[in-house]
């Protein structure tokens, strides 16, 4: 099987340098990320463009359905224990003692939600962490998904596995009447759409928005159409912020999300490429065998938990940034993520931007709510460093 995933690799290389035969592996990006709005016209890609009769050559081996996703787990943590984890579902949430558990319904409520893959991942429980000395906070780990599903599968699962957590937040308004402005959704790439799919629910059936959703790199494979209804939208809370540290058109350049889809929308270091990290096509002509067969699974969408670990330490290192950036806004006081709001990237490098309005990137985002323009999106440019704490001081 593992010479089967290098031919893959290899088959995959060669129609990469078909389909960029005029990229150069220069330092420079292969595109600008400012001028890409819209990504539906957008066509170069081994996935998304020419080349995508792969995709449809491998849908039988790949996109198989494996049955029913499982229920969606809430690993609870109760700022009186932050260390002890309560598993809740919605199908036993009526036994979960919600009055002992130490659950309190005067602190904000707080999700953080993985991406493709990610279960249990480590990021997930530093950021629960690092929340809990900050203030008193109800947290859920929130953990969806199967192990044998693809990429492709689970975006077509988003509409389950986002009602899977409304439904959830709707059990704790009734049985602790939480205030819905107080729920924070984090996510990760897909996780950032699940959880804006979830704020739409809770809109739609209880008439209300939520606080505010933080989307770190929101995935774009399959969400580049503008309109789309199941992905992360600015309507989606009452704040929502965005950063962006992997974006592009297609999955052979970036795996995040381009264009602006919140109220603050983050680039650090222009949102393509980050200090320390290469872009994604140069990762694919250094690597060993273990890297390129966990590569070639990535690039389908069928990657396992062990090979996810492979793929975050190389190929992924610009996509990761997103929550490693969001980590270092809880953790490190004396630093920082001071970011100015900017029509591009170009523009911020120069010193042009019109309006010369500052924020912070990050957990103190919400901080700046009241420069919220709901009918125009902003956003935000800053430089970051190549290692924790990442900020420039």
């Amino acid at each position: 099987m593992k010479h089967f995933w290098l031919l893959l690799y290899f088959s995959l290389i060669l129609l990469i340098r078909c389909d960029h035969e005029d990229y150069s592996l220069s330092n420079e990006s292969p595109y600008e990320v400012d001028e890409l709005e819209d990504c539906s016209g957008f066509q170069s890609s081994i996935l998304e463009g020419s080349s995508g009769f792969i995709q449809k050559y491998f849908e039988g081996m790949f996109l198989l359905r494996h049955g029913e996703d499982p229920e969606t787990k809430f690993l609870f943590y109760s700022y009186r224990d932050p260390m002890t984890a309560q598993y809740v579902l919605n199908s036993n949430f009526s036994d979960w003692d919600i009055e002992r558990s130490g659950f309190d319904e005067t602190a904000s409520t707080v999700f953080i939600i993985h991406g493709f893959k990610d279960i249990r991942s480590a990021w997930q429980r530093k950021i629960k962490n690092a929340l809990m000395k900050l203030d008193k906070h109800n947290v859920f780990i929130v953990e969806w998904g199967q192990t044998k599903s693809s990429y492709e599968e689970e975006i077509l699962n988003i509409p389950n596995f986002a009602t899977h957590l409304a439904t959830f937040i709707g059990n704790l308004k009734i049985s602790k009447d939480i205030d819905l402005q107080d729920v924070y959704l984090i996510g990760h790439s897909i996780g950032s759409h699940i959880a804006g799919v979830a704020g739409k629910i809770i809109k739609q059936k209880l008439k209300r928005s939520i606080g505010r959703i933080t989307a770190l790199d929101p995935a774009g494979p399959n969400f580049y159409e503008t309109d789309m209804p199941e992905r992360l939208g600015q309507a989606d809370a009452s704040f929502v912020d965005v950063i962006h540290t992997n974006a592009a058109c297609n999955r052979m350049q970036g795996w995040g999300l381009p264009y602006p889809v919140g109220h603050f929308d983050f680039y650090p270091n222009g949102g393509y490429l980050q200090p320390g990290c290469k872009e994604m096509v140069k990762y694919l002509f250094d690597v060993n065998i273990t890297i390129a067969e966990a590569i070639a699974k990535a690039l389908l969408g069928t990657i396992d938990s062990k090979e996810r670990e492979v793929i975050d330490k190389h190929i992924a290192c610009n996509h990761v940034r997103s929550f490693e950036v969001f980590l270092a806004s809880l953790t490190n006081d004396a630093c920082q993520f001071l970011a100015v709001k900017c029509s591009s990237w170009k523009k911020y490098l120069s010193g042009r931007c019109d309006d010369h309005t500052a924020v912070v990137m990050g957990y103190h985002a919400d901080s700046y709510k009241a420069l919220i323009n709901d009918s125009k999106q902003a956003k935000f440019y800053l430089k970051t460093t190549d290692s924790m704490p990442f900020c420039v001081s």
